[in-house]
């Protein structure tokens, strides 16, 4: 393989993986911080005003 192909294959490689990332992020921000029905938000796991210094963490 080319050096060029070699950097494309790489540059690909890192988009997906930020694609990835975001994508991620927006799925549980929107599906599961934002519900307050879902069990995790009910109790506590994954909550934003999680305050982890109170619990000595």
């Amino acid at each position: 393989m080319s050096k060029r192909t070699i950097a494309l294959l790489v540059l690909a490689v890192v988009a997906a993986a930020a694609l990835t990332v975001e994508v991620t992020y927006l799925v549980l921000d929107r599906f599961v911080l934002r519900d307050p029905n879902d069990p995790l938000t009910k109790a506590g796991g994954l909550s934003p005003a999680k305050d982890l210094k109170a619990k000595g963490k």
